[in-house]
């Protein structure tokens, strides 16, 4: 029987082996015997699954045959998991063990707080975005949701500010989120319904319909190098960029009233599609020469084949997701 832990941190990988050895040497001095570390590698292969475990027998890794995405690979991580608490963490986040423990310390000073996120901030320093406003009709669209700022500042934190102290928000990014066991079970954990992104909004949706209250603190700071998974070449970027868009509608109609819900799965397509038929036509004028004109035609592609399965399977899930329901 697996002894219980304090801490259980889940790290999803997806060929980010570089990115993730740095993670793992950054976290391996002082760590506490009583914290455990579990990698599910998605679509694992054998070959670069075995290296890694011999080099890194302090960690547990678990092979999963296929890419389950983010979510999924949480679920798959927490079902191996024995801490009272858990910290899901990118493989592309630096963060040494002292300062998880501040971490956790910052959690404990307010009981009310179910789920927490530190501040993140690039390898030049420059500070990420961690935390935003649950998704409306309004903040589909860039411009509206800056007007939306001026015209009513103050009605949600601003994300791109510089804060000091403890911040309460909507939703905190789960690329290194920290949570108690007991409130993650309540929530009912990540959902398999999001093959990548949004799912961190979801979670903490769910965690606010139950009282719960969700938390940035710019006390802590860890590095988080974008991308380390998700931008390894152009077939990669355009899925992903693709699953983006996807997770809006699925995230829309789990949470929005059927008016509300109606109009943003129209807003969507309407705000997206005009740029990527634009980018797919230059695409062909380029001859197809410029690799960000190519990830955008990946996308109108992608989008293009999910909204027709939308309607013939009236379900707005990935293709990808709905592997996971089996």
């Amino acid at each position: 029987m697996t002894p219980q832990m304090k801490l259980s941190i889940i790290i999803i990988n997806y060929r980010a082996w570089g990115h993730l050895q740095k993670a793992l040497d950054a976290l391996a001095d002082d760590f506490p015997s009583d914290w455990e570390i579990i990698i599910v590698d998605n679509e694992s292969e054998p070959a670069s699954f075995s290296a890694f475990e011999q080099k890194n027998a302090w960690v547990r890794l678990v092979a999963n045959p296929v890419n389950s995405g983010f979510g999924f690979g949480c679920i798959i991580g927490v079902k191996e998991a024995s801490g009272e608490q858990l910290l899901f963490m990118n493989p592309d986040v630096i963060a040494t063990a002292s300062q998880i423990r501040e971490l956790v310390n910052e959690k404990a000073k307010d009981s009310q707080i179910a789920l927490l996120s530190p501040k993140q901030v690039g390898v030049d320093g420059k500070p990420q975005k961690v935390f935003d406003e649950f998704p409306d009709w309004v903040n589909q669209s860039k411009i509206l949701k800056s007007l939306r700022r001026v015209v009513f500042p103050g009605r949600k934190p601003d994300p791109r500010a510089d804060y000091e102290e403890l911040v309460f928000c909507d939703w905190v990014t789960g690329s290194c989120l920290l949570v108690d066991r007991t409130d993650y079970d309540a929530i009912g954990g990540w959902s398999s319904d999001f093959w990548m992104y949004v799912e961190d909004a979801d979670l903490c949706r769910r965690a606010h319909d139950l009282g719960m209250r969700v938390a940035y603190t710019p006390n802590v700071q860890v590095i988080h190098t974008h991308g380390g998974s998700s931008r390894i070449n152009v077939a990669v970027k355009s899925m992903t960029k693709l699953e983006v868009i996807i997770s809006k509608h699925v995230y829309n109609a789990r949470h929005a009233k059927p008016l509300a819900r109606f109009i943003i799965h129209c807003l969507i397509p309407l705000l997206r599609l005009p740029g990527l038929v634009v980018a797919f036509l230059l695409d062909l004028l380029t001859a197809r020469q410029v690799a960000t004109l190519n990830v955008r035609t990946g996308v109108l592609s992608g989008l293009l084949s999910y909204y027709w399965g939308a309607l013939k399977n009236h379900s707005w899930l990935s293709p990808r997701a709905q592997i996971n329901q089996s």
